[in-house]
């Protein structure tokens, strides 16, 4: 799983990417964020190589961004 932060300014992405074979992590990483970071919005794409791009103002972001890294490595810990 790779996750990418890019900032344009007053808004900023972040994208998410991973294969199919970590579908479940992929979704819980993402739904975690959204749900822990509700003013960003989201929008998928892939079937093989599964893409999420959250979007937003910078400062909602960074701390979905902070969100995702850390529930990343809860998840490798389990």
């Amino acid at each position: 799983m790779k996750i990418q932060y890019r900032d344009y300014g007053a808004v900023a992405n972040i994208v998410i990417s991973s294969t199919v074979f970590e579908y479940r992590k992929h979704n819980r990483v993402v739904e975690n964020t959204l749900f822990l970071v509700p003013t960003v919005v989201s929008s998928r794409h892939g079937t093989f190589i599964l893409k999420t791009v959250i979007s937003g103002k910078s400062r909602d972001a960074l701390r979905a961004y902070r969100t995702a890294i850390r529930r990343r490595h809860d998840e490798y810990s389990v």
